[in-house]
């Protein structure tokens, strides 16, 4: 009788809904996740690449393969303004600066021709709010470094020439749209001058003002020093102030706002706030990922370990929740009354009937921890008959709905028990009292206790 079930082939359940015009909640939350996880070297060519891509395969995003890769790369695209916005909002915060940030772009809705002005008007808004907080930056560095630096002597240029130079330096250097910034140059002892301003420029453009602050007082060390015998010492210090303290701390900091940003994406916050017990670590490594991008802190492995769990961890419940909505709309299909939001042993859960089964019958459809589909027949009114010929039609379209989830590229095997499997009785007692049960055309509605066992 009833108690089939339809086992996914893990390759199959994770299908990313990547053929769609616009991007569902799921799609999006899936392309956020994604786009954490390729890394933030991955991101930045994204943002390079997406609208040239675009406009490049104009003609050809009815192709399935093609559309997917643009979905990636739109998702990649965000990810990375989103990663800048909050990157500068922490500096901005830092910095005593009021402003009016866009709000982080979310794909949720949006079609994929409308991906590109999106982010290229966030982009937009970001350049003139960036300009902002690096004069207010600029500003806290001149005020803290002059009081620090010493004063040249005779024929030395003054401390203010000095900081100025050096910030014009900075302020001259491109963006590096990837996570790591040009690799470190030896430095030549006969040219010291040039070697100063050329590790200089090599500091991340996501440097903060402390950030600044540190290698520009290493900088003037150095210029001060350039012509006695330890100039090179000094210069080389800048150098390792520059590529081994700093531009590797700010690349973390760029990959924590990469994870956060995953993390804080709408569906995804439900999906972690929806956990059961035991709660994976999820809430610590947010609080953590954001001192970090605050510049409060350092990215550790184990803030970097538990924010990928986590994300892992949202990617499967994804993965179920779809395939639990691909069922839903199947059984719809076939003509099932379906209700969704139930549960069953504590698993999400659907319960579905049918109109000729008059109200006597339900079945409950449930995914177990590894993703199997269960279905299982139960009585819900005293007296109703036709058990075989229920079962006989749930089994039925358990194997339809196997059929309907293979044309949407889920690998599903459906099993049917050979031994009968006695529906389950769960009566109301409100049903119970009905003279007639056969007359009722309409299912009773009951309370599912999550720790029934099947008879």
């Amino acid at each position: 009788m009833s108690g089939g079930e339809i086992a996914v082939l893990p390759v199959g359940l994770i299908v990313a809904p990547v053929a769609l015009a616009a991007a569902g909640a799921g799609a999006a939350a899936m392309l956020a996740i994604r786009a954490a996880q390729a890394g933030t070297e991955a991101t930045g060519r994204a943002l390079e690449r997406f609208g040239e891509e675009m406009e490049r395969r104009a003609d050809a995003q009815d192709d399935v393969e093609i559309r997917a890769q643009l979905w990636d790369l739109a998702a990649g695209s965000v990810a990375r303004t989103n990663e800048d916005l909050r990157l500068l909002s922490a500096r901005a915060a830092r910095a005593g600066v009021r402003l009016a940030l866009p709000r982080p772009v979310d794909l949720t809705g949006c079609h994929l021709t409308g991906a590109p002005s999106l982010v290229a008007r966030t982009q937009e808004a970001l350049s003139a709010a960036r300009a902002a907080v690096e004069r207010a930056e600029a500003a806290r560095e001149r005020q803290q470094l002059l009081s620090r630096m010493a004063a040249g002597a005779a024929g030395e240029p003054s401390a203010t020439e000095l900081l100025a130079r050096y910030q014009a330096v900075l302020a001259s250097r491109g963006r590096h749209e990837s996570a790591a910034p040009p690799a470190p140059a030896k430095v030549d002892g006969s040219r010291l001058q040039a070697d100063i301003d050329a590790i200089l420029s090599r500091l991340h453009t996501d440097a903060t003002s402390d950030d600044r602050i540190q290698a520009l007082e290493a900088a003037a060390k150095a210029e001060r020093k350039k012509h006695s015998p330890t100039g090179r010492t000094f210069v080389e210090s800048l150098a390792r102030t520059v590529d081994v303290d700093l531009n590797p701390r700010i690349a973390r900091r760029r990959e924590a706002a990469n994870l956060l940003t995953a993390l804080e994406q709408p569906l995804v916050a439900e999906v972690i706030n929806d956990f059961g017990t035991p709660r994976p670590p999820c809430f610590d490594a947010i609080e953590r990922l954001r001192a970090v991008v605050l510049g409060e802190a350092d990215l550790t492995s184990a803030d970097r370990r538990d924010a990928q769990n986590a994300l892992n961890r949202v990617q499967v419940e994804l993965d179920r929740r779809r395939l639990l909505e691909g069922v839903a709309e199947a059984f719809g299909k076939l003509g099932y009354s379906v209700t969704t939001g139930m549960q069953v042993r504590r698993h999400a859960a659907l319960l579905v009937t049918r109109p000729d089964w008059r109200g006597g019958h339900v079945a409950d459809v449930w995914l177990d921890e590894a993703g199997r589909v269960h279905s299982q027949l139960v009585q819900v009114a005293a007296g109703a008959g036709g058990e075989a010929v229920r079962c006989a039609e749930l089994n039925d379209g358990l194997r339809r709905v196997g059929e309907e989830l293979g044309r949407r590229g889920i690998a599903a095997r459906v099993h049917v028990p050979d031994e009968p499997v006695r529906a389950l009785v769960d009566i109301d007692p409100r049903s119970a009292a009905t003279p007639s049960p056969i007359e009722v055309t309409e299912p009773v509605l009951r309370q599912i206790d999550p720790n029934q066992e099947n008879r």
